[in-house]
């Protein structure tokens, strides 16, 4: 059985991205990502902690809710992610983003993977 941080999340699962293992996360935030689990059901992390040298890769914040160990990027669309928001609002996250990636592909109106980051603090992202 994968090393679990809780019944839904593994160590790997969080780790950052770079490959230096590096896993830990902030418990509460954690408990609040299991409770946001618990509600809307399997959520695909696609980013969770992140060491400074691979943060400074991707993002433009120098020290975020990432390198704190306080945030992940949920990959969720449609109205899923409507009750995503919701949920989050109510189970107490501080902030959230939502970064939208696609194309317009012809014969569709609109291709939209969303990218959540659920954040555990106060933030640069809208507040809830």
């Amino acid at each position: 059985m994968a090393n679990m941080i809780t019944p839904n999340f593994s160590r790997s699962e969080m780790a950052c991205r770079c490959g230096c293992g590096h896993d830990e996360m902030d418990q509460e935030f954690m408990r609040m990502l299991q409770a946001l689990r618990d509600e809307i059901g399997p959520m695909p992390v696609t980013s969770g902690f992140r060491c400074d040298a691979h943060n400074a890769e991707v993002s433009t914040i120098k020290t975020g809710p990432h390198t704190l160990a306080k945030a992940a990027d949920i990959l969720i669309s449609g109205e899923r992610a409507m009750q995503l928001f919701e949920k989050a609002r109510q189970i107490g996250f501080s902030g959230i983003g939502l970064n939208q990636k696609g194309k317009l592909t012809s014969g569709s109106y609109i291709s939209i993977p969303w990218i959540v980051a659920l954040c555990g603090l106060i933030n640069r992202f809208f507040r809830l």
